[in-house]
């Protein structure tokens, strides 16, 4: 059986490189890019904002609105690369049960390397406090073998090559 369409969850903490590696994606495959960071609430992005780490229930709601898109985007047969951080295993799999098999890439590198990234960002609501909450809610995904971790050590476009060829190798 042929599969119509594959999601593709691009995740890690800030400063990974989600937004980036998923619009190289996007563009490399001709898929809708789905910004996670454009489906939380504006109350949401003002706790961020402020150094305050999500509640659960704001954190739920924004992965409800994540499944949802991805439900609509399966429905339609719409492939779609999605960045989205990832932190919690149960909601990985709610995003899983939306979409049917996709696949998730693991942005991952040192805390120094993050922290550096965020430090220099100035156009996002996400301040560099909240690296350390997030590593710290990042629940492991050593038992989910749809998610394939990937060294942000190295350039975007570098990283961009090799999730292509994995995404190649794993469709045999």
């Amino acid at each position: 059986m042929q599969q119509l369409s594959q999601t593709l969850i691009v995740m890690g903490v800030a400063g990974s490189g989600k937004s980036t590696v998923g619009q190289l994606l996007a563009k490399a495959l001709n898929y809708p890019f789905l910004e996670g960071d454009d489906f939380h609430s504006a109350e949401a992005k003002a706790l961020m904002a402020s150094g305050t780490p999500l509640t659960s229930t704001l954190r739920q709601q924004w992965v409800d609105r994540l499944a949802a898109t991805l439900a609509q985007q399966a429905e339609k047969a719409q492939s779609c690369v999605l960045s989205y951080s990832g932190l919690i295993a149960s909601q990985r799999q709610q995003l899983r049960a939306a979409c049917q098999q996709p696949q998730f890439i693991y942005l991952q590198g040192p805390v120094q390397l993050l922290a550096e990234r965020l430090a220099k960002r100035s156009d996002h609501y996400m301040p560099a406090s909240l690296l350390q909450s997030q590593l710290d809610s990042m629940q492991s995904s050593e038992f989910e073998p749809d998610v394939q971790p990937f060294s942000i050590d190295q350039p975007p476009g570098k990283l961009l090559q090799e999730i292509v060829h994995w995404l190649k190798q794993s469709s045999r």
